[in-house]
């Protein structure tokens, strides 16, 4: 079983936005049960996709849940987020909050 967490490289999360494209969005799960699989609630779930900020420019979102529900169908109060600067200096201190949500 893999346990470790990916943080996927900036260029990858930028996808092709700079060409009229859009950005990529990585997910990913740890945790999974050796009886059950993913359908585990103890399922630990992250999401790792860039935003535009409204002032311009972008920003990583990084977001953290638990279960078997995907992220489109959890409200908003069930996904614990932080926004981190659209820089590869960014990267490892995204990998170091998500695993410490775990």
């Amino acid at each position: 079983m893999n346990s470790e967490v990916i943080v996927p490289r900036l260029d990858w999360l930028i996808g092709g936005s700079r060409i009229g494209g859009t950005y990529n969005k990585y997910f990913g799960s740890l945790g999974t049960d050796p009886q059950k699989g993913c359908f585990s609630d103890e399922l630990f779930n992250y999401a790792i996709f860039i935003e535009k900020a409204e002032e311009g420019g972008e920003y990583i979102k990084a977001s953290v849940y638990r279960g078997t529900k995907s992220f489109s169908c959890r409200s908003e109060d069930e996904i614990e987020s932080k926004t981190f600067e659209a820089e590869e200096e960014s990267l490892p201190l995204i990998k170091e909050w998500i695993e410490s949500k775990r």
